[in-house]
């Protein structure tokens, strides 16, 4: 049936009967109508008493729990779609309004509501995207006084005391206030905001005080960059290197303009800097690795990648292959060998990954000696050269498991492991070790059981 077609022959009266009628069986219903029939003056008013509405009717005893979040939002989804309906008809300072009204009343909810599925996050991101959008069109088509309300109204929102703990959010909106800076006066009273917010958090004694100051200063990077003022940004952003994304910024800036000397001292500085900060550190020596291929210093390269490797970085080692040729690339691996057996006590994954890459089943024997559990995918690189070893290792493991096995889930697991030790070592040696580990649990039924089930599988 064409609803639409349908509906579209109904008279006047028709169709008011057909609304009342929905409406009083649908209360849903005659809320969306209310709202959709409200006149201008009244819809800022009237989307908060509707988001409200929803708040209020899943509330708990004064929570709202995370199964009733969906439904606590609808009114807030329902006043973010008139919102993106109003800029699309060219409403940009109502659609602005609507979604400062959504974002204040949803963050207030993060108070009382548990929002572990992400419902709020989610409401928040999209009330923010159509700040970001109404704002970019009040900029490009409303006179001076709409863009002088709208810049004022969302910098007074963004200091509001309900983002203090929300910094992210109040970034977010100030980040928003960044696109009317184009004007002097909204520019002086956001970059005097953004000094104060500075000064304030420096002075406090958090772990999210340096990314909040960090944040404050892109933001101020991007009043710079939005009003095209090229080398003032490029300063600032030198004087601001004790933020890893603007020495990043930097060590790129010089990299794209073939500074590479300018740029490998700034990653030496960052590695100086942040010696205590294994990622940041990694960080910078990436940078240097790719400064070193632009000049083409393979010593250099070399020896970043050997350093990479010993970090279990797996493309590191391919790299560092293809700088050596064959003959030289013999004394080196073994090398690299060395080094990651002199590790504590344990040989990282990195040694399993380049014994099998260099096909080295002695390397890989060793490796299965000391993570006797590896044989099961293993076997395969040993069952040539060392196949007596494989079946001690397969015996070993597989007696160690039985050994802690006391319920049926893990008999059936010893039993699993027993399947690949017939692929691996055969049939013959599968049955007499069955046949062993019957013998020493008789007293076990259920594994017993188990084990007589795998061994009539494998006739």
């Amino acid at each position: 049936m064409d609803l639409h077609k349908k509906v579209s022959k109904l008279s006047k009266e028709e169709l008011v009967e057909l609304v009342m009628d929905l409406v009083e069986e649908d209360e849903d219903v005659q809320k969306k109508l209310e709202f959709k029939l409200l006149t201008p003056r009244d819809e800022v008013k009237a989307s908060k008493q509707l988001i409200r509405k929803y708040i209020n009717e899943n509330k708990r005893r004064g929570f709202i729990s995370w199964r009733n979040v969906h439904a606590a939002l609808q009114g807030a989804e329902m006043v973010l779609d008139k919102g993106r309906n109003k800029l699309v008809n060219g409403e940009e300072e109502m659609a602005v309004r609507l979604g400062i009204t959504v974002l204040s009343t949803v963050i207030d909810m993060l108070q009382y509501t548990d929002d572990s599925g992400g419902d709020i996050d989610f409401v928040v991101n999209k009330a923010l995207t159509l700040l970001q959008d109404a704002s970019s069109m009040v900029l490009l088509s409303a006179d001076h006084r709409v863009q002088d309300n709208m810049f004022d109204l969302l910098l007074k929102e963004s200091m509001h005391k309900r983002y203090d703990g929300w910094n992210d959010t109040r970034h977010e909106l100030l980040n928003v206030c960044t696109i009317y800076s184009a004007h002097s006066s909204a520019r002086l009273k956001l970059e005097e905001e953004l000094d104060k917010l500075y000064t304030q958090i420096s002075t406090e004694n958090s772990l999210s005080s340096d990314y909040d100051q960090e944040l404050i200063k892109k933001l101020q990077l991007k009043i710079l960059e939005r009003n095209g003022e090229t080398e003032k940004a490029e300063q600032f952003v030198k004087e601001n290197l004790q933020f890893d994304e603007f020495r990043e910024m930097a060590i790129a800036k010089e990299m794209e303009n073939g500074n590479y000397q300018s740029a490998l001292s700034l990653c030496e500085a960052g590695e100086k800097n942040d010696s205590k900060y294994p990622g940041l550190m990694k960080q910078w020596k990436q940078y240097r690795l790719q400064i070193y291929e632009a000049l083409e210093d393979i010593v250099k390269q070399k020896e970043i990648l050997l350093e990479f490797v010993y970090d279990n970085e797996y493309e590191a080692y391919g790299k560092l292959k293809d700088l050596y040729p064959p003959e030289q690339w013999k004394m080196v691996i073994e090398e690299i060998f060395d080094g990651l057996e002199d590790k504590s006590g344990y040989l990282p994954h990195m040694y399993e990954y380049i014994a099998k890459a260099e096909n080295r089943a002695d390397k890989i024997l060793q490796y299965c000696e000391l993570y006797p559990m590896t044989i099961l995918e293993l076997y395969p690189y040993l069952l040539e050269e060392y196949t007596g070893k494989v079946d001690e290792l397969f015996k070993r493991h597989i007696k160690g498991e039985a050994e802690h096995a006391s319920e049926r889930k893990q008999y059936r697991n010893v039993c699993e492991k027993l399947k690949i030790y017939n692929n691996a070592c055969g049939e013959s040696k599968f049955q007499d070790l069955v046949h062993e580990l019957k013998q020493i649990y008789h007293r076990k039924p259920a594994f017993v059981n188990e084990l007589e089930k795998v061994e009539k599988s494998a006739v």
